[in-house]
């Protein structure tokens, strides 16, 4: 399955990131998935960039109606006109929908301060046979 996504980014502490981006990803026909996501925006009053790689894991990843839930780590780079700084992150999220075509979804953790994002997620499932 190939996963798209738009959405929005907010970390709060020392490091502050403010912005909007997409996202790419693949998921296996399981509970497994890879995703990287870019973002631009206020990177503590600089324009900024965020890439993060993440790997998740879909605690019921074929739900039709209402909400599944994940868990997801990976990196982060944070880049600036002053130089990048790399960070570990760890995410919870819930999204509506995961065993179908679109839904929204909303990740709380850590990665560079504490991280929150939330956008909308389109789906494309391999062709049945």
């Amino acid at each position: 399955m190939t996963i798209w996504q738009a959405q929005g980014v907010v970390t709060a502490a020392a490091d502050r990131f403010v912005g909007v981006g997409a996202g790419w990803g693949v998921r296996s026909l399981g509970r497994l998935g890879l995703g990287i996501t870019a973002n631009v925006g206020d990177a503590d009053g600089s324009l900024g960039a965020r890439v993060e790689a993440v790997t998740v894991f879909h605690f019921n990843p074929f739900r039709r109606r209402g909400v599944g839930g994940y868990g997801a780590g990976g990196v982060a780079v944070v880049a600036t006109d002053s130089g990048s700084r790399e960070f570990l992150v760890l995410l919870m999220g819930l999204e509506a929908r995961p065993g179908r075509r679109y839904g929204w979804f909303v990740e709380a953790g850590v990665g560079g301060g504490v991280r929150v994002s939330a956008g909308i997620r389109l789906r494309r499932f391999p062709p049945r046979r």
